[in-house]
């Protein structure tokens, strides 16, 4: 018991960047006018609404969750007032291609996790794709201040909206994987075919990928059919070179006559060539003393 209270005092004592105001540049994404514009919009936003908004980009998280990293960031340093715990972190760190959005209790009705899943993917992810972090970051925290400093209620309609549209994202990377594992099976079908130049195989593989590519054209995210192609390409040409071998020409032609041979062949009645190809594919501001209410989403690109 007491090894393991020493663990967790030393987990808890983690040592954080001090910060030096509300903006916290610490992977020099802004320039030093951009810093100074957005540290002016969230002291102007605290003067407005009392709420404490901070913006952190830092070069690692060392290893760390982004979430529990920013939990604990968030606490560390107080992000809003004490009595009212009406603190927002943005943080962000480039090269783990990580960011999210933590959001005290008392921000919690206007900022919920859909809405702030919202904003991440919306407005920072798609310019931080684009390699613009600066402009994605100032885009990002304009929004985000907008919200806080308009105070609306998001109302319960308005979150089962935004919980489907983060569950829509999410799930439909989960179709993408799905549909992935098909294209690399036919894709690997049609390899081993066309290397053994056996016809059937050739043709069902290629079949087998298409529909597999189809559906994904339908149902998965637009950048998860590029990956798809790739991906297909890629082990279709492993099947080729593989299907060129002896043993494997011979696995997949079966061990009749013209097994060894070099030209194409329509395949052969025995089981060899199914079991063949199967077992291929298987194979300096001051912060108010708040303290962070768990809410928030996390992204990443």
């Amino acid at each position: 018991m007491l090894s393991w209270a020493l663990v967790a005092a030393s987990l808890s004592a983690q040592d954080f960047p001090a910060h030096v105001g509300k903006v916290n540049d610490f992977a020099s994404v802004l320039s030093p006018a951009q810093r100074e514009h957005l540290e002016a919009d969230l002291a102007d936003l605290e003067r407005d609404t009392a709420a404490e908004m901070a913006v952190v980009t830092v070069t690692s998280l060392g290893g760390q969750d982004v979430s529990g990293y920013a939990t604990g960031l968030f606490n560390a340093w107080g992000i809003g007032k004490q009595d009212r715990d009406n603190g927002v972190l943005v943080l962000v760190s480039p090269s783990d291609r990580v960011m999210r959005i933590e959001v005290g209790y008392g921000l919690e009705p206007i900022l919920p996790d859909g809405l702030a899943g919202a904003i991440i993917r919306e407005t920072f992810l798609p310019r931080f794709r684009d390699g613009a972090y600066a402009d994605g970051l100032l885009a990002g925290a304009a929004r985000v201040i907008d919200l806080v400093r308009r105070n609306e209620t998001v109302t319960p309609e308005q979150r089962a909206e935004y919980a489907a549209a983060a569950f829509e994202a999410s799930t439909s990377w989960g179709v993408a994987a799905f549909f992935a594992l098909f294209v690399a099976v036919g894709a690997f079908t049609a390899g081993t075919g066309a290397g053994a130049k056996v016809v059937p195989q050739a043709l069902f593989g290629v079949v087998f990928a298409g529909g597999a590519m189809f559906g994904a054209v339908m149902l998965a995210p637009h950048a998860s059919r590029f990956v798809l192609a790739l991906l297909g390409v890629a082990v279709a040409a492993l099947g080729v070179k593989l299907g060129q071998r002896p043993k494997w020409r011979r696995s997949i032609r079966g061990m009749g006559p013209g097994a060894g041979g070099t030209g194409w062949t329509a395949g052969s009645s025995s089981s060899s060539s199914s079991s063949g190809s199967g077992s291929g594919s298987s194979s300096s501001g001051s912060f108010g003393g708040g303290s962070s209410g768990g809410g928030g989403a996390s992204g990443s690109w």
